[in-house]
């Protein structure tokens, strides 16, 4: 046996007071862990990296993955301290499945085929260590570069630059929200706009902008002679902008940023004064838009405003924006969000990057002036027209999620606007004190147990949407079988502690993506439906599936949350489910987790449902923003399938976990996708798409 000293070194910036714990491993060869070269969804790679950001290859922060004599070997830090279960509840469940919670899959449960090179005790996964993720590798806020801010940005005359940028962001704003054509351009069946960038410049271009597109055009109106044309190309607004494009710090030039830029309307069933708060509370913010934003908070307030309003109050932000799948970079920003009244009852919210002041803090991603205007409409509903203008990095975006993102469906206006309504639609139901509860002959569930069930599955999507993305809380690898596994799976590892919901054990999400010839509206009611289920999952094949209480969460009758149950025969009920499903223009989600009996049984009278320890799995469904073969009726094309599944490795807390493990999720997850592809050829084939 070789032995060697595995060390984990905190980045500099990371503030950390936790002590390292240095654990012994057999000797590992460190992996370049460079972003840059992450294998696109679905796509062949023999190079296995994180999918968050990079990191350098003369350090491991937060858990790495080497070699050892040809296996792999990975390592994540999280807290491993144990307490005691919460008292209300019954201690059951904590050491196996019979307990109080909704039982996920058990890995070694599906191993018994799985063809297993070695012994688990052969090939060991770390996932020990003594780090507080909240303190370093970016979960917190107390960055060396926040504090920095927070400390400069009060002092003069940078206070009064970010103030005067704030309030020429807000009059762009409440002019490009405004205007018509030619500023934008409406999209051929889209319900939204998209910047027309020459026009932009024109009229809201930087001197140094301007100056380089008068040249454009110039060009462009004389044109060339014939006889050079073959020598010489005429310059575009993208080579003007990747010649304003800044030196990084060892003097070669950063990737060119793209422009995302798109306009929405809607009218919403909240009054101004509500979404006014909730767009200023960054608690309230982060959470409405939880499939978007990951972390937010608030560094400093520059300007109070108005007494007991809003109106001229300067936030200075910190925020994270995710797609609800592992394999899209997320988008990091520091920015400055100012909200004012403006004439005509309107008021106005507008965010700009702050990089101009901060040059420490420049990234991947800016926003020029992007927010909303909002003017308040009889019966408690307001007119919201959403501007989303950005500049990011594409460089990493694979061919299935770029036409997505670069056409304004993923990152746009509309997809804030399509929150903002679920939101609306959720708070609703959820603050009725009697909403229909829909339920089989038989079936008694009072109202506590409707807000329980409703509780506990608004906790499901939550928990769903912080996993599924890649955040730089989201320590995820690649989940490596053997030399030559080409397949494109991401696993992550978490030891829960503390959090009451979840059982005290080591967990693993993982997760893949695919491409899928099928519109999103149906894939969405294929796999959401409880006659198809026994299709594609498989802790209920052969089972007959049966959803004996639902209810409804918005206007669309797939928005609900369904209460199933898996039989083999009328008198004998395998396993309980509770499923949430939601979906609308820019994306889909169905998530789910078991449940036991008598977990069911004490959410229906109306008991705690935070307490209730279920881990949650499902699918995110996005539009793939470009035509496919396949288009249905109602003109949708193909769809671009993300899947997750939150699983326990062990009920107790491990240091390690096996290679036994790694086939079984492999298994879990191929014949998942097996199942569905063979589900959507075969409905295609036959054109028997009936699940509504």
């Amino acid at each position: 046996m070789h032995f060697a000293i595995f060390f984990v070194i905190m980045d500099c910036e990371n503030d950390c007071s936790e002590n390292i714990n240095v654990t012994e491993l057999p000797t590992i060869t460190p992996w370049n862990h460079s972003s840059a070269n992450a294998p696109p969804c679905d796509q062949e790679s023999s190079h296995p990296i994180f999918s968050n950001r990079g990191m350098d290859n003369s350090k491991i922060s937060s858990g790495g993955c080497g070699r050892f004599n040809g296996d792999l070997h990975c390592s994540s830090i999280n807290p491993l301290s144990v307490h005691e279960s919460d008292p209300s509840f019954p201690n059951r469940g904590m050491n196996n499945m019979d307990g109080f919670h909704g039982a996920s899959y058990d890995l070694h449960s599906f191993s018994a085929n799985a063809p297993l090179p070695r012994q688990e005790s052969d090939l060991i996964f770390p996932t020990g260590g003594m780090m507080n993720s909240n303190m370093c590798g970016g979960g917190g806020f107390n960055r060396a570069s926040d504090l920095l801010l927070v400390v400069s940005m009060y002092a003069e005359p940078t206070k009064s630059e970010i103030i005067a940028l704030a309030k020429s962001a807000m009059d762009e704003l409440s002019k490009i929200a405004l205007e018509g054509q030619p500023l934008w351009v409406p999209q051929k069946d889209k319900k939204f706009e998209t910047l027309n960038d020459i026009e932009y410049l024109r009229q809201f271009g930087e001197v140094q902008e301007i100056e380089s597109m008068k040249e454009i055009m110039k060009l462009v109106e004389v044109g060339q002679e014939e006889s050079s044309s073959s020598q010489y190309l005429l310059p575009t607004v993208d080579s003007f902008r990747r010649e304003l494009v800044p030196l990084s710090l060892s003097g070669v030039p950063k990737e060119a940023l793209q422009t995302e830029a798109s306009r929405d309307m809607g009218y919403l069933e909240i009054s101004s004064t509500k979404l006014l708060h909730l767009l200023m509370d960054v608690n309230q913010w982060s959470k409405a838009f939880d499939n978007i934003v990951t972390r937010a908070a608030v560094l400093g307030n520059l300007s109070n405003g108005a007494e007991e309003s809003y109106d001229g109050k300067v936030q200075v932000m910190f925020a994270e924006y995710h797609l609800p799948t592992p394999f899209v970079p997320a988008r990091e920003c520091y920015f400055a969000r100012y909200c004012k009244q403006l004439p005509y009852e309107m008021w106005g919210v507008v965010d700009v990057s702050l990089e101009k002041h901060f040059p420490s803090l420049a990234t991947n991603f800016r926003r020029r002036p992007s927010g909303c205007l909002i003017r308040p409409m009889p019966d408690g509903f307001s007119k919201v027209i959403w501007v989303e203008h950005v500049e990011a990095d594409h460089s990493q975006l694979s061919n299935h999620f770029r036409p997505l993102v670069t056409t304004g469906l993923g990152f746009g206006a509309t997809r804030w606007i399509n929150s903002i309504v679920r939101h609306t639609e959720s708070s609703k139901i959820m603050e009725a004190k009697s909403a229909p509860i829909y339920v089989d002959y038989g079936v008694i569930i009072p109202q506590a147990g409707r807000t329980s069930f409703l509780n506990l599955a608004d906790r499901l999507v939550r928990s769903f949407c912080g996993d599924i993305n890649a955040s730089m809380t989201n320590q995820w690898m690649p989940l490596i079988s053997s030399e030559s596994d080409s397949s494109d799976v991401r696993v992550m590892i978490r030891n829960n502690i503390e959090d009451p919901g979840k059982p005290i054990a080591t967990t693993v999400v993982f997760s893949t993506c695919l491409w899928l010839n099928v519109s999103p509206s149906r894939l969405f009611n294929f796999l959401r439906h409880e006659d198809s289920r026994n299709k594609w999952d498989l802790l209920s094949r052969n089972l007959t599936i049966r959803e004996f209480a639902y209810m409804n969460k918005g206007t669309n009758p797939g928005n609900r949350v369904s209460l199933m149950r898996a039989m083999k025969s009328e008198d004998k009920i395998e396993i309980f489910y509770i499923q949430e499903s939601y979906t609308d223009t820019t994306g889909s989600y169905i998530v789910y987790a078991p449940l036991d009996e008598f977990a069911l049984s004490s959410l229906a009278n109306g008991a705690n449902p935070n307490n209730v320890m279920v881990l949650p799995s499902g699918f995110s469904i996005l539009p793939c923003g470009f035509p496919s073969d396949y288009i249905d009726e109602k003109g949708e094309g193909g769809s671009i399938l993300t899947i997750a599944f939150h699983t326990i490795e062990s009920h107790n807390i491990k240091q390690f976990f096996s290679l036994e493990s790694v086939i079984v999720m492999k298994k879990i997850i191929s014949e998942t996708v097996t199942n569905i592809k063979d589900a959507v050829l075969y409905n295609n084939y036959t054109n028997n798409w009936q699940y509504n």
